[in-house]
């Protein structure tokens, strides 16, 4: 179901307003100035005691793309090519970093995740799935929510793009379980019967499954890397286990947390069982290519999870199944090609490591947190774990990507966490999550919030307003729940 264009809206943007005219250059200037201006000044200040001049200007090179990625005057991959050139120019990494970028383990892990993430919506796995929840569970309001979060959970593990999990298999499927229910977005008044709870439940499902595996989120490998800098291996299992539990517990609180956030007016929905039965007869029987979607999809879980014991990583495992989705014919090499997400993906995710790496490598990193983590000592370390993770989650409200956010903060975070004297497991793996969880509170912070907000069931205020109470539950659990949870792991 196609979204179509607002009513009144102008079929073509005017000179003025259009990016591709002299006019609208100069209009948008002050992006491509921003970053250029926040460089020079942090180039030309003096490089703090303790610490070299050439990491400074390291620091300085990152920032100013980090600020460039936030300004967004050309997308994210060409931002990243500007930075990492100019950094070759001004001799703080050579062109030799800029073309292993792209080659590490983690950029192929997430590119390979992206091609069969296509294999489960061209197939239309994913839609079944969530049609086969909506059937089992669709009686009531509650149980619909509770659908989407499991349709969430099911298919995440494989789909690194939040974006084409919200866009691809979820809205559609939500929005028509609003409209068959009586709820259109163009109708405010029928919003609030069920639109606006359903919209709400699928993203916040959306967020929290993205904090839940490695390969559930394209900024995650980013983070498992910036931990790896500061001496923090975690595989695929060892994420996946420290999330599990608070993570299950978060998606079991979001149906009934939204419900009173929320208060949709319609509780009990007999409709949507008989929707889902329609479109399940619709789409046919089970069909051989869904069926050898699904067992690969099984196979490289099982993979992800005990593939170390057979010497197998988890980007082989990946490797692996693209192999045999491009054997069996789910996928043809043309899809791949087309997924532009994932080339895309493969540029900025492999330069902004490589910048990243640069800082620690030059002593960046380690100098913050000796010098900051000194400030914090004689604070227990639960209030310390604590402060800095809430700063680091509520410091969203001024980031439109978790990319450039995990990028700017992450290794400063964790460092300050260490130096406390938090565990850097413990530490790199609730930053890891809370970059993804943080995304709930704006409609602009994370991939699929303009997706889903884009919908027209939820109005900013409202979608703000359940971002930030729902922010305050995550808060407790992640931070609370999650740390009583590592330690009977031994973690903490």
């Amino acid at each position: 179901m196609a979204i179509s264009r607002p009513k009144g809206s102008p079929q073509a943007s005017s000179p003025a307003a259009n990016p591709a005219t002299p006019t609208g250059h100069l209009r948008h200037l002050w992006k491509f100035l921003v970053p250029v201006a926040i460089g020079i000044v942090f180039w030309f200040l003096p490089a703090p005691a303790g610490l070299e001049t050439k990491a400074w200007h390291m620091f300085a090179v990152f920032v100013a793309t980090i600020a460039g990625i936030m300004t967004a005057p050309l997308p994210m991959s060409a931002v990243a090519i500007i930075g990492a050139t100019a950094g070759v120019l001004v001799g703080v990494v050579s062109f030799a970093d800029v073309t292993k970028s792209t080659g590490t383990d983690l950029v192929w892990l997430v590119m390979l995740a992206f091609f069969i993430s296509r294999g489960v919506i061209k197939t239309g796995l994913g839609r079944r799935i969530a049609l086969l929840f909506m059937r089992l569970l669709g009686k009531r309001t509650i149980g619909l929510g509770y659908g989407l979060a499991l349709t969430e959970l099911l298919i995440s593990p494989a789909m690194p793009s939040i974006t084409a999990r919200a866009g691809g298999v979820m809205l559609p499927i939500t929005r028509a379980m609003a409209e068959v229910l009586g709820s259109h977005a163009d109708d405010p008044q029928s919003q609030g019967k069920v639109g606006s709870y359903l919209i709400l439940c699928a993203f916040h499902a959306n967020i929290i499954t993205a904090g839940m595996f490695i390969t559930a989120m394209a900024g995650n490998p980013l983070a498992v890397k910036l931990a790896a800098d500061q001496g923090v291996s975690i595989s695929w299992l060892d994420w996946a286990v420290s999330a599990s539990v608070p993570g299950l517990l978060c998606l079991a609180i979001i149906p009934v947390a939204l419900l009173w956030i929320v208060q949709p007016q319609i509780r009990r929905t007999p409709d949507a069982t008989a929707l889902a039965q329609r479109e399940l007869i619709a789409m046919g029987p089970v069909s051989a290519k869904e069926i050898i979607m699904a067992a690969i999809f099984l196979g490289l879980l099982v993979l992800w999870i005990f593939g170390a014991d057979f010497g197998i990583g988890a980007t082989l495992a990946a490797a692996l199944g693209v192999c045999l989705l491009l054997a069996t014919g789910v996928l043809t090499w043309q899809d791949a090609l087309n997924e532009k997400s994932a080339w895309d993906t493969m540029i900025w995710i492999g330069l902004l490591i490589m910048l990243a790496s640069k800082l620690n490598e030059f002593g960046m990193v380690s100098w913050f947190g000796k010098e900051f983590g000194a400030h914090l000592e004689g604070f227990p370390r639960l209030a310390v774990y604590m402060m800095v993770a809430a700063i680091y989650c509520y410091v969203h409200y001024f980031f439109a990507s978790a990319t450039a956010h995990i990028s700017a903060l992450f290794p400063l975070s964790m460092a300050l966490m260490v130096a406390a004297g938090i565990p850097p497991f413990t530490a790199a793996v609730s930053l890891g999550v809370l970059s993804n969880v943080n995304g709930c509170l704006t409609q602009y912070g994370i991939g699929s919030g303009p997706v889903m907000f884009g919908a027209g069931y939820v109005t900013q205020g409202q979608w703000w307003r359940a971002g930030f109470l729902m922010s305050l539950i995550y808060m407790v659990v992640w931070l609370v729940v999650g740390p009583l949870w590592w330690k009977v792991l031994g973690q903490v």
